[in-house]
């Protein structure tokens, strides 16, 4: 079965089916099927004892690997990656470069203080998106719920609720990404056969 599901992901069928969904999903939702919002960010999680690269962050202290979202403005996943938890947040959007230029539509990148940097602005542009830091205000205190930012931690939360997803198991960065593009995959077509 493991064997399969390497081709499976070689072949790029679960990227392709998770567009395909993405895209039925926002025709479902009034939507053009070509998004052009799209929401970069970051889930750090542990790795099991696995082979393969992971690595220690600094800021959540833990060693393992950081998952990289790139949704539309409704949380439809539209791409995914996966990489060493010691690559700083900045660092990380080279890792989406397969998935932004199967949506050439994108044009605004809405991002979190983590992505300030030059070379951020620079991979924004470089993809035909404006680049839009999305921050709390410094005379806010406590939790503040800030502009579309929730959408992408609510699916974060829904990839916790499959149990083979709270910690990364695989050696592999492509299979650990094929895993969690099957699982968004299986989760768009929930969505579609029960809408709420």
């Amino acid at each position: 079965m493991y064997g399969w599901f390497r081709r499976w992901i070689e072949r790029g069928l679960f990227a392709e089916l998770m567009r395909a969904l993405a895209r039925r999903q926002r025709r479902r939702c009034g939507r053009h099927r070509a998004p052009r919002l799209a929401i970069i960010d970051i889930q750090s999680v542990k790795c099991i004892g696995v082979r393969g690269p992971r690595g220690y962050d600094g800021a959540k202290k833990l060693v393992g690997r950081k998952r990289v979202a790139l949704m539309d403005g409704e949380g439809h996943i539209l791409a995914l990656a996966v990489v060493p938890a010691n690559v700083q947040d900045r660092d990380t959007l080279p890792a989406l470069d397969e998935g932004k230029v199967a949506w050439p539509s994108l044009r605004v990148a809405l991002l979190d203080g983590a992505f300030t940097a030059e070379r951020c602005q620079a991979w924004c542009h470089g993809h035909g998106m404006r680049h839009r830091v999305v921050e709390k205000q410094p005379d806010q205190k406590g939790f503040v719920v800030l502009e579309r930012r929730w959408l992408v931690e609510r699916t974060f939360g829904w990839f916790s609720h499959w149990s083979g997803l709270h910690r990364e198991r695989a050696s592999r960065l492509d299979v650990a990404t094929g895993r969690l593009a099957c699982v968004a995959s299986l989760m768009a077509a929930n969505t579609l056969n029960n809408p709420a």
